[in-house]
């Protein structure tokens, strides 16, 4: 399983990122959104957000996302992001030992 990790501070996408996500796996995935410095009113079912309400950094927002994640595999990806259908199953699959994947992203941009 990946654990996708998306460090967010005021981000107008992030529920349009995480919907993606959700629709385009083909395994397992977990997301971890983080609110750095903020809140959201309408949360999506099936993702842990971790908030703080005072703005720690995107360093430390990753690593207390980090610190909570049960996949095997962590992913990083910005909250303004779209992926390819089958992402997740494409980056497993192609993983070897002491390697950092980084998957084709889409920015959203209206």
């Amino acid at each position: 399983m990946i654990s996708i990790i998306i460090p967010s501070r005021n981000e107008v996408y992030l529920d349009r990122t995480i919907k993606d996500l959700q629709k385009k796996a083909g395994g397992k995935i977990e997301i971890i959104a983080v609110l750095d410095g903020y809140n959201v009113d309408n949360r999506i079912e099936g993702v842990t957000y971790v908030h703080h309400p005072e703005p720690i950094g995107m360093k430390y927002a990753i690593n207390s996302a980090a610190d909570v994640a049960r996949g095997e595999y962590l992913m990083k990806l910005d909250a303004h992001c779209i992926v390819a259908p089958g992402f997740d199953l494409q980056l497993t699959s192609d993983h070897q030992d002491n390697w950092i994947q980084i998957p084709r992203r889409h920015k959203l941009d209206e």
